[in-house]
């Protein structure tokens, strides 16, 4: 769950690692690559990579830590700011739903359920998301857009 891979950068990189890693956001981000490994659970994932990387024993945690929640004013906020930059197009119309994804600590991700099937639409859309994103939205910081298919699996995703 993320502590091999916090470990193999402690070890690269000693304590400066540690405080790139859990302050600049590197595990969180790091965890959209982990796929599979990470599972369902990427806030599990994450806690792993932050006590691997900050040398601290493994501790798996007892419950998913992460934590999926719908958040439809910010689906209507990204829609009137399309329909104002950029007209009536269909960008505003692509996007589904938005969640917002507590990862562990600050750390969380926003995730867009779209109708999209090919991955360059999709980041077309998570280039015109991420220039809308202004990073307030939510407590904590946010580290990544992720853009789901209308069968909420992953087909792009971008550092915000």
């Amino acid at each position: 769950m993320g502590y091999q891979e916090g470990q193999k950068l402690y070890d690269a990189g000693g304590k400066g690692a540690a405080v790139r890693e859990v302050v600049g956001g590197g595990c969180a981000r790091r965890s959209l690559g982990a796929g599979a490994e990470a599972g369902q659970d990427r806030g599990a994932w994450v806690k792993g990579c932050h006590d691997g990387v900050g040398d601290a024993p493994r501790h798996p945690p007892a419950h998913p830590l992460t934590k999926r929640e719908s958040d439809p004013r910010l689906l209507k906020d990204f829609r009137a700011w399309v329909r104002r930059t950029e007209g009536d197009t269909a960008t505003a119309r692509h996007a589904g739903r938005v969640f917002t994804v507590e990862l562990t600590g600050p750390d969380y991700d926003v995730e867009v359920s779209t109708d999209y099937r090919s991955r360059a639409k999709a980041e077309e859309f998570a280039a015109t998301f991420a220039r809308w994103w202004d990073a307030d939205d939510g407590p904590g910081v946010a580290r990544s857009l992720v853009i789901l298919d209308a069968r909420d699996r992953r087909i792009a995703a971008r550092r915000l």
